[in-house]
């Protein structure tokens, strides 16, 4: 649809005048109901902020806290010389506010990796027949650097991330799941156990489950991958639990 036309006459029965009252809020839902009501997709444009403004009754600059709130929570975006526009979906907003959720409630972190677990290997079965020697080579890739830094006693979160995003990237058509998962390694490296604390032997023994679930599903021995995967993951499981022991920070 077309927005860049829409006149105050247009949207005037749309967007009443605010009340002083809760303000802010207002303005935000109404904006939200708008975008709903006139049924606006990704990169479509809102109204000019001067026809916002009068239709709303409130100031310019009231209306653009107003966005700004709405910007931060990834639903519109500014387009500089251009206006404003409904944004695609994005987990981006939601993970920034978690992060810091989740660093004073510990427990709420391992509780979406026990999402992540779960959704994890309920999709995998459907996903093993669908990985190709292309998928199997960046697997195998990942896991290599995954040894590679265990044995010098080093982290491995970038080649860990690779690993599973490859494995069921475009394989699984659901979003959520996908945002899930970026939503998770977004807030992983904040939140597990730091690195000086990790000793080298649990890094090669989490770098050899992941060996293991590369060895299942390259021999298309489904039960097995969904096994070694929830082993690989109940480690990451453990790592979390660490921090919510007294002393941990």
């Amino acid at each position: 649809m077309t927005t860049s036309e829409v006149t105050l006459d247009d949207i005037s029965l749309d967007l009443k005048p605010v009340a002083s009252s809760n303000m802010h809020e207002t303005i935000q839902a109404r904006l939200m109901s708008f975008i709903r009501e006139r049924q606006m997709a990704a990169g479509d444009r809102l109204p000019s902020q001067a026809v916002l403004t009068q239709a709303l009754g409130i100031s310019l600059a009231t209306l653009r806290e107003a966005m700004r709130a709405l910007e931060a929570l990834g639903i519109i975006e500014a387009r500089a010389g251009s206006g404003w526009y409904v944004r695609d979906f994005s987990f981006d907003a939601v993970a920034k506010g978690l992060a810091y959720s989740f660093e004073l409630n510990r427990r709420s972190f391992a509780d979406l990796l026990e999402i992540r677990i779960r959704l994890e290997a309920s999709y995998l079965p459907g996903v093993v027949p669908k990985l190709v020697a292309g998928d199997l080579e960046a697997l195998e890739q990942s896991v290599c650097e995954m040894e590679g830094l265990a044995g010098c006693g080093q982290e491995f979160d970038a080649p860990d991330r690779a690993f599973h995003m490859r494995l069921f990237s475009g394989k699984v058509q659901n979003l959520f799941f996908a945002e899930v998962l970026e939503l998770f390694w977004t807030l992983y490296p904040l939140l597990s156990v730091p690195p000086e604390r990790v000793h080298r032997e649990v890094l090669l023994a989490d770098a050899r489950r992941h060996r293991l679930i590369l060895e299942a599903v390259q021999g298309g021995n489904v039960e097995v991958a969904v096994q070694r995967l929830l082993d690989s993951l109940q480690g990451a499981m453990r790592r979390t639990s660490e921090l919510e022991k007294p002393g941990h920070s």
